[in-house]
Order: structure tokens, then sequence, then C-alpha cells
């Protein structure tokens, strides 16, 4: 039996927590532009699904990162995910279009939660996986 220290799975898990928190922001409170009133979807719906996707995505790879035992696939896992996170950043408005108003909902609620947050995935997921780095050379 493998016994793990505690700090030893927090560090690597704070990304994962910061990505569901992505993922339930983007989806209630910090949601893009709501249904029109004749049952349509403005155009930044479709980036606000993709955004929640991608964040699940990472949720999932940055979850198994932190209980995968071979250092070779946890950083492999860290690294790919710190990648995603930062594509996370640029899909309100520059990979995929916003509403034309700079004044709507997802121009001022939900690109800024999603640009902050995926700093702090991205950020968090670099202290991993340096955490992961220095781990493997220690012992």
């Amino acid at each position: 039996m493998i016994v793990v220290a505690k700090k030893d799975v927090v560090v690597p898990l704070v990304p994962a927590a910061l990505s569901a928190l992505l993922v339930v922001g983007g989806m209630t409170v910090f949601s893009a532009c709501h249904q029109r009133p004749d049952g349509t979807w403005m155009q930044c719906h479709r980036c606000q699904n993709t955004v929640v996707a991608s964040a699940a995505g990472l949720v999932v790879v940055f979850g198994a990162a932190g209980f995968v035992q071979n250092r070779a696939v946890r950083v492999a896992l860290q690294a790919l995910a710190i990648v995603v996170s930062v594509v996370v950043f640029f899909i309100p408005g520059i990979i995929c279009p916003l509403c034309m108003m700079e004044t709507m909902r997802c121009h001022t609620v939900f690109q800024p939660f999603v640009r902050i947050m995926s700093v702090l995935v991205s950020g968090s997921g670099i202290v991993a996986l340096v955490k992961s780095l220095r781990k493997g050379k220690a012992a």
C-alpha cells in the first residue's frame, strides 16, 4: 500500500478545483448572454459552451494528474492541461466570437471571468508542475 501525504495530493488538485469553479461559474453566475425571448441564443452561447467543456476537461486531466503515481505521466498530464488552460484564456472573443456590442453581458461579465480564472488555473498548474518536477529530483 502506498501512503501519499496530504500536501502531495492537495497542491496538484488546486488547478482541478479552480477549473471546477470555472465550469460552475461559466454556467451560472458568470454565464454569457441569456436566451432571447424567441428562444434562440446569441452567438456567445457557443463560446460559453466551449469554455465550459474545456474547463470540464481540465478538471478531469488535472484531477487525474493529482493521483497518478508515475512521474512522467503526471508531468505530461499537467503540461497538457496548462496548455489547454492558456487556450481557454483566448476562447472568448478571439477563438470564438462574442456579441457585437461591448456593453453586453458576454463582454462585461463572462469574458473577464474566464480570463481571470484561466490565469489562476494555469498559474496553479505551473506551480503543481514545478512541484512534480522537483519531487522527482529529490527522490
